[in-house]
C-alpha cells in the first residue's frame, strides 16, 4: 500500500504510519513560502511584517520536526528477533516489544479510531501508533477498510 510505503520482505515487516502526513507538510510549505516570499512586497508596516516572519519561522520549525520525527519513523517487525522495532532513519532504532506482547488497540479517545500496538501487560501507559486516524465519513470508512485489509491483516498473520 502506498500510503503507508508497505515492505515485506522475507522475515521483515515495515511500514510508515504517518506517510500521510506529507500533505499537511506540503500545505506549510506554501504557507511559508507565502511568509518569506510574498510578504517584503506587501504594503504593510514593519511590524506586522516581523509578526509574519516569526509565524513564517514557526512554522519551518514544524514542517521540520514533522518531516524528520514524526512521517520519518518506521515499524519494523522482525521475525528472526521476534521483536517490534520503531525507527527513524539515522538517529536512532529502539526495541518496542516482542510479539508475545504485542496487543493492537482501537484508540478512539480524539473521536476518530486509530490503531495502535501496545503491550499486553501495560496496553493503557504506552501505545504507538501503526495507522492514520479514520473519520466516520465514507472515505474514512474505505480508507479503513483497506488498511485493514492490506496492512492489518498480514501484520495479524504475521506475528502469529
Amino acid at each position: 500500500m502506498a500510503l503507508y510505503n508497505l515492505d515485506l520482505s522475507g522475515n521483515k515487516m515495515s511500514f510508515q504510519p504517518n506517510l500521510s502526513l506529507y500533505t499537511k507538510i506540503i500545505v506549510f510549505l506554501a504557507a511559508i513560502f507565502l511568509c518569506f516570499a510574498v510578504t517584503p512586497f506587501l504594503p504593510i508596516g514593519f511590524d506586522v511584517k516581523r509578526i509574519i516572519y516569526i509565524i513564517g519561522a514557526g512554522l519551518c520549525c514544524y514542517v521540520i520536526y514533522d518531516f524528520l520525527f514524526v512521517v520519518k519513523v518506521t515499524m519494523i517487525f522482525d521475525k528472526n528477533t521476534r521483536k517490534v522495532y520503531q525507527k527513524i532513519p539515522g538517529i536512532y532504532t529502539k526495541t518496542l516489544m516482542d510479539f508475545e506482547e504485542v496487543r493492537i488497540v482501537n484508540d478512539t479517545s480524539y473521536g476518530t479510531l486509530m490503531y495502535t500496538i501496545g503491550a499486553k501487560n501495560n496496553r493503557f501507559v504506552k501505545n504507538y501508533p501503526i495507522s492514520d486516524n479514520f473519520s466516520d465519513s465514507k472515505k474514512g470508512i474505505r480508507k479503513q477498510e483497506e488498511f485493514e485489509a492490506t496492512i492489518l491483516e498480514p501484520l495479524l498473520e504475521f506475528i502469529r
